[in-house]
């Protein structure tokens, strides 16, 4: 037990000294995110669930048990600041038997080591950054949009699909340029490991929005059952991958990692058999995997005007027709009170 905890802290601490390495709020929130996964599992681990708050977030981004309507239910960029991650990794450390020498990472605990991800961190989240941010572009996600902020054309269920979606999906593309670049460096061994898992939870994520995963009594419906229940568009796309069984055993592989790894930390197996999978995991076949997915969706997506629309509105640009309101063009600042 004590390891697990000990390894959702170095986890978090890693991905707080990541964050720091960018001046953009809503990338700061994305990397926050996984500090808040890691420490709703720690809660779990030791049985104490105190931060509802941020329990709420990330049920709804995973597309799970949700509080009132979805699209107001809650202001995630007020909760994801600065001083509320460092009350989650303040909890995570009181609680360890030793809460003195629990760095065991070596992207912690070596300075040199530490200074040259630092810099790394800074090169990769500052391409991220001009590849996605740059050119009058926004980012409608569900980490780092105030409430209120954008108002698009219609809210109802394939928004909400959409959103989840979407958000999970620009999370993945995150993880991926970390993962592109920490590969060439042995090093940095545990960043590797952690942005894997992270590209498989989102890659399950983006998974669940679209199908709903009926394993779990909290989960909504994804865009094939929206789409069959308002009768628009033409689902064959996802149903064929749906029927793929190729497609199905690799999500069902990613799944068993996420249930024991990202938003869970599974106690029945040693930690070290769970990283080793990490480790041996191709992560080219789950790139893949979000390809097929993402694919149907955008194949579903041309069969009606709507769900064409909610498709696009991933990285708008500020013209998009889709938008009819923005309420402040910058996001609350991560380090503000």
């Amino acid at each position: 037990m004590e390891d697990r905890k000990i390894y959702l802290l170095n986890a978090s601490q890693l991905y707080d000294t990541i964050l720091r390495q960018t001046e953009n709020n809503c990338l700061r929130r994305f990397l926050a995110f996984k500090i808040i996964t890691n420490a709703m599992s720690y809660e779990d681990l030791i049985n104490n669930r105190t931060f509802t708050n941020f329990r709420q977030v990330r049920n709804i981004f995973l597309a799970h048990k949700q509080e009132n309507s979805f699209l107001n239910a809650f202001n995630a960029s007020d909760t994801i600041t600065d001083k509320h991650i460092q009350d989650l990794l303040k909890f995570m450390k009181d609680n360890l038997f030793d809460p003195v020498n629990y760095l065991h990472f070596n992207e912690l605990k070596n300075p040199a080591i530490k200074t040259q991800l630092e810099v790394l961190s800074k090169q990769i989240l500052n391409l991220f950054q001009e590849e996605f941010y740059v050119g009058f572009r926004i980012s409608n996600n569900f980490l780092c949009t105030q409430k209120g902020q954008i108002k698009e054309m219609s809210s109802n269920a394939m928004s909400g699909s959409f959103y989840r979606y979407n958000s999970s999906k620009e999370l993945s593309i995150l993880s991926n340029f970390f993962i592109a670049n920490l590969t060439k460096y042995p090093l940095f061994e545990n960043a590797l490991i952690n942005f894997k898992t992270d590209y498989i939870l989102h890659a399950v994520n983006m998974y669940d929005c679209i199908f709903k995963d009926t394993r779990n009594s909290h989960s909504i419906d994804g865009l094939i059952e929206v789409m069959k229940s308002s009768g628009i568009g033409d689902t064959l796309s996802l149903e064929t991958l749906k029927a793929d069984v190729s497609h199905s055993a690799k999500y069902e592989e990613m799944r068993q990692i996420r249930n024991k790894l990202a938003g869970h930390m599974d106690i029945r197996e040693p930690l070290a058999d769970h990283l080793q999978k990490i480790i041996n995991f191709d992560i080219s076949t789950a790139y893949d995997f979000v390809n097929k997915l993402d694919k149907a969706v955008y194949d579903a997506a041309q069969t009606h005007v709507v769900v064409q629309t909610h498709y696009g509105t991933f990285n708008l640009k500020l013209n998009s027709p889709d938008i009819i309101d923005i309420v402040g063009m910058e996001n609350k600042n991560y380090f503000e009170e």
